[in-house]
């Protein structure tokens, strides 16, 4: 079973979704260039209107996954093709953080892992090694008053508000 992926291809949610696909036995992926949402002409046939339709839905929070004609975000895409007993949760963080989308998976109150899209490419994977298995609580208290630079919330801050 083919599924069509609308995100950048070397993103890190994309990626890691890729790998998921991958062990439940969907192995022929198809990819849609965000740059194709840019582009007017495209939304002249169904196929593009539906992918403009469904990017809108999801607040634009790539990717956007399509396998056989349903259309996920990244968390439905996930805990549907992944283990059953992980919950993902996804959301865009505050537009003054680098990151464009923040990724959490939990199972029991636990993180299990912790995903950026944008922003510093070393810190999120020090983020999410740091907070594996760190009970949601401790997330927010520990995250819940860091501030970068001179802006009044960090991707740290984003990511205990969305918690």
């Amino acid at each position: 079973m083919p599924a069509k992926i609308l995100g950048n291809r070397n993103g890190r949610l994309e990626q890691r979704l890729v790998k998921q696909l991958t062990e439940s036995g969907i192995n022929e992926i198809k990819w849609v260039s965000p740059d194709m949402l840019k582009a007017h002409d495209c939304w002249r046939n169904d196929e593009g209107a539906l992918w403009r339709m469904e990017y809108e839905y999801y607040n634009q929070i790539l990717p956007i996954t399509c396998i056989q004609e349903y259309y996920y975000n990244f968390a439905q895409a996930m805990e549907k093709y992944g283990p059953r007993n992980i919950k993902w949760k996804a959301w865009a963080p505050s537009p003054a953080v680098c990151s464009k989308v923040i990724a959490v998976a939990i199972k029991d109150d636990v993180i299990q892992e912790v995903l950026f899209s944008g922003g510093c490419d070393g810190n999120s994977k020090c983020i999410d090694r740091l907070l594996y298995g760190t009970s949601i609580q401790m997330a927010k208290y520990l995250l819940s008053d860091i501030i970068c630079g001179d802006k009044r919330t960090s991707c740290g801050r984003e990511l205990a508000r969305g918690l």
